[in-house]
């Protein structure tokens, strides 16, 4: 039974102090008065929830210190421990300081999860994502969707034009290039070769490329499968590199033809997707392979986005064929770590590393790991539910274990606009890595501002610390956003995900765990004002469609309630907001993309008129429209009277 506690005081209404006697599971405060208990270490601690509560269509998320009457627990990634307290009207709020303050109706019941994510959610890799380089995931471009292995040096550097002026402003950093730019032939077996580019497509070689990317201002990346290769020679010279089976054949070649899975390779054999030979990374010979290979990648290329491909499946591989590698001491998730260590170690902390595809026991080394399969754009609907299904599940790793990759962003046809919207929604508020892959220079304007509306990727953390239901899939997304200098405010995404039925969805503060009697509910998308008052809101959403509103606490005076910049509707882009209530002025300032026109929303109660000539007004909403030729921080100011 554990007798010390992490409480830094713990006080009732006259401002006694008490004891928690200890439990075998944590701890209880014997009393039926209100309490405060104060945490001072859990400096890194997430208020949360680590089991659904009485609503699981709710799914909260965080921007800052974010809280919620809903949640019942604290989180430290650090120490890997939640605690969880059980009491009457309990409110659990966040200092400016990193300290913590629990109020209740006494008793209170505090269970401790020691180990939270490593036993109790089953990731014994865990170690906490290390955000010291990577604030936020990667914000960029791959090439994989609409081009596949068709992809050439010339789309390449179209592409990357394309991006430095349409989304690079809205803080797109990277260009990847994914599978095709290796190897001979197009089958899946023989172009794993990492060390031959295919000079047809890229004449001016993997250098040359990354260096026209990073004068673009890009960042460059690049896309490998490290742990295969189809080099015959290399294979038949180097056994000592190579897993094999008994009889010496490639661990990866297809002792039986299999028509509908894969198509034949060029030699007319069938071989596995990730390649012919697989590679025997508890092998001396293997670790000076990887090492050459990664040096040439990324000191001799430039390439500081590194996606390593097939690794999904491959723990077991080495598992099954364990008796026969050169260590047979380790088994298949410590051989899968032993090659992915040898990589990260050439990288060093400066470069990203993704590991695709839902190999978990990369935790700790990857800053980013791929949660689900390949969406499909060719099946609409259908063919983004790995994605949406992946999210549910593991959303709750985000920024505390990993990045998660839930797969590219398309926004083209044949998806449907409404498609479209979901899809970079649901990516969007949940702060998950993002890569769009369309061909760039061919979307519509429409489509174009879609993406421009979620980059970059808004520094979001999860507070449901659990898989979500991927049956009955939730459909409220509330981003609680909390900034400094700024009063708090939500951003909420409504899914339906229904493909035939409209929805009609009821929100009211309780059920989004807010506290405060006047609401200012906006359409975030279009700046539509829907409702103001008890934040009683009732919204209609069609089949396979979603909608976005934000809350804002009214304040009783003029307040700016979003811009048109970021799905956020602020976080990032509201730098500061001060209200002088002598001289009744509004004014801040905001950081504004060059050339595009910046919409900051402001709501007027009644008993104020503006002042301030030259501003668009609907109703109680007013515009101010900043523009400037290039992006930079314009100060704003707005005069009112009252009537």
């Amino acid at each position: 039974m554990r007798t010390l506690h992490p409480f830094t005081e713990i006080l009732d209404a006259t401002g006694a102090h008490l004891t928690p006697d200890a439990t075998p599971s944590g701890w209880y405060i014997r009393t039926a008065a209100e309490l405060q208990v104060r945490l001072d270490d859990f400096p890194d601690g997430l208020i949360c929830r680590v089991a659904p509560g009485a609503d699981p269509d709710v799914v909260q998320l965080g921007i800052g210190p974010a809280t919620s009457t809903l949640c019942n627990a604290l989180y430290s990634p650090r120490q890997d421990e939640a605690l969880v307290f059980s009491a009457d009207n309990l409110a659990i709020s966040a200092g400016d300081d990193g300290t913590f303050t629990v109020a209740c109706s006494g008793p209170l019941c505090i269970t401790r999860l020691a180990s939270y994510l490593r036993i109790h959610r089953n990731l014994p890799w865990f170690t906490p994502l290390d955000r010291h380089v990577f604030r936020r995931a990667p914000s960029g471009w791959c090439s994989w969707y609409e081009y596949y292995l068709a992809i050439t040096e010339e789309e390449i550097t179209h592409n990357t034009d394309w991006l430095a002026e349409h989304l690079q402003p809205y803080g797109c950093d990277w260009v990847q290039i994914d599978d095709g730019w290796q190897g001979i032939g197009k089958g899946y077996g023989s172009n794993r070769d990492w060390f031959v580019t295919c000079t047809d497509d890229f004449p001016h070689g993997m250098r040359w490329l990354a260096d026209y990317i990073r004068k673009k201002g890009f960042r460059p990346g690049l896309w490998l499968i490290p742990i295969t290769q189809s080099d015959s020679t290399l294979f038949a010279t180097h056994p000592e590199l190579f897993a094999r089976r008994d009889d010496g054949t490639s661990a990866g070649e297809i002792l039986w033809p299999v028509p509908n899975v894969l198509p034949p390779d060029d030699d007319g054999k069938w071989v596995t997707w990730p390649g012919r030979y697989y590679l025997d990374p508890t092998s001396p010979a293997t670790a000076s392979y990887l090492r050459r290979l990664f040096t040439m990648i990324c000191d001799d290329w430039g390439y500081d986005y590194i996606k390593i491909d097939a690794q999904g499946g491959m723990c077991d591989e080495y598992q099954r064929y364990r008796r026969l590698l050169h260590d047979p001491s380790l088994d298949g998730p410590r051989t899968m770590r032993t090659a992915t260590q040898i990589m990260r170690e050439v990288m060093g902390p400066d470069r990203f590393l993704l590991n695709c595809l839902c190999d978990f026991t990369s935790a700790g080394i990857c800053q980013g790991i791929r949660i689900g399969g390949d969406i499909d754009l060719r099946t609409g609907w259908e063919g983004l539910q790995p994605a949406i299904s992946s999210t549910m599940h593991w959303l709750w790793l985000n920024t505390i274990a990993f990045y998660t990759d839930p797969d590219a962003v398309c926004v083209r046809e044949p998806l449907t606009y409404a498609l479209a919207f979901l899809w970079v929604t649901l990516v969007g508020i949940t702060g998950q890595l993002l890569m769009a892959s369309d061909i760039m220079y061919n979307l519509h304007p429409d489509r174009v501002k879609l993406l421009q509306w979620i980059f970059p990727v808004a520094d979001i953390h999860p507070m449901e610390l659990y898989p979500l239901d991927t049956n009955r899939q939730p459909g409220i997304f509330d981003m609680k956003v909390r900034v400094p200098h700024l009063p708090a405010w939500d951003v909420v995404a409504l899914f339906n995900w229904s493909p035939t039925e409209i929805q009609t969805v009821a929100l009211t503060p309780t059920r989004l765990g807010l506290c405060g009697e006047s609401w200012i509910c906006l359409d975030a998308w279009s700046g539509e004002l829907l409702h103001v008052g008890d934040g009683q809101l009732t919204v209609e959403i069609p089949a396979t469609a979603c909608r976005v509103v934000s809350y804002w606490p009214a304040l009783g005076r003029p307040q700016v309630v979003g811009s048109n910049r970021h799905l956020t509707q602020g976080a990032d882009d509201l730098a500061t907001v001060a209200w002088d209530p002598q001289t009744l002025c509004l004014a801040g300032a905001s950081h504004v993309v060059g050339k595009a026109p910046y919409r900051l929303r402001i709501y007027v109660p009644d008993g104020f008129i503006v002042t301030t000539p030259q501003v668009t007004q609907h109703g109680p909403i007013v515009e101010i429209i900043l523009e400037r030729n290039e992006n930079t921080l314009v100060s704003w100011e707005i005069a009112f009277g009252m009537k």
